[in-house]
């Protein structure tokens, strides 16, 4: 049985079609990159679609603008621009998780290089259990080893994970049938 949420069109409304477009995008409409607003807008509303084994039976997207600003050729070349952009943006988020990872092992090496001499602190600080001064020290480098592991695992773990989940919601939007409405008023 069909989840009867995700029959339902994603729609998201713009005020106008130039708000979906980045105004200083010079290229031709099929080709226009979107605004941050509206990429971001989309973006959202899909993946909050996005749930269990339901996701792959997602409705359309439906971009709804004013009628007035819709004729047949922008029915066919709006949804072109939006997959496209959204694909071009998944490319982007691949090689940021490229970067992300190489930058994270690299993180990780000088982890290992600046934790291995910590260790060895600690363990002379805490033979001295009864000097406050090696108190103090084991503390410091304590810190300091929770500190330096962080960056890494944030890098290789989290970040990566962000940015897979991106790329695999915008390739989806880019596969979508996407369809353009128009609304009288406002």
């Amino acid at each position: 049985m069909m989840n009867t949420m995700a029959q339902k069109p994603v729609t998201i409304s713009f005020r106008s079609l130039a708000s979906l477009y980045d105004p200083d995008d010079p290229w031709p409409e099929d080709r226009r990159g979107l605004s941050e607003t509206a990429e971001e807008q989309i973006a959202i509303r899909v993946e909050g679609r996005l749930t269990g084994l339901h996701a792959r039976h997602l409705a359309p997207v439906e971009i709804e603008v004013p009628a007035s600003d819709l004729t047949d050729e922008r029915k066919e070349l709006v949804p072109l621009a939006i997959k496209t952009h959204f694909m071009s943006r998944a490319d982007d988020f691949v090689l940021e998780k490229q970067r992300t990872i190489r930058i994270g092992l690299r993180e990780l090496r000088l982890t290992i290089a600046i934790c291995i001499p910590s260790f060895l602190g600690i363990a002379l600080s805490s033979r001295l259990e009864h000097d406050p001064l090696a108190l103090v020290i084991q503390n410091i480098l304590v810190i300091f080893c929770w500190v330096v592991i962080w960056q890494p695992f944030q890098s290789l773990v989290f970040d990566r994970w962000t940015l897979s989940t991106k790329a695999r919601v915008y390739r989806l939007i880019a596969t979508m049938d996407i369809r353009m409405t128009g609304r009288d008023g406002y």
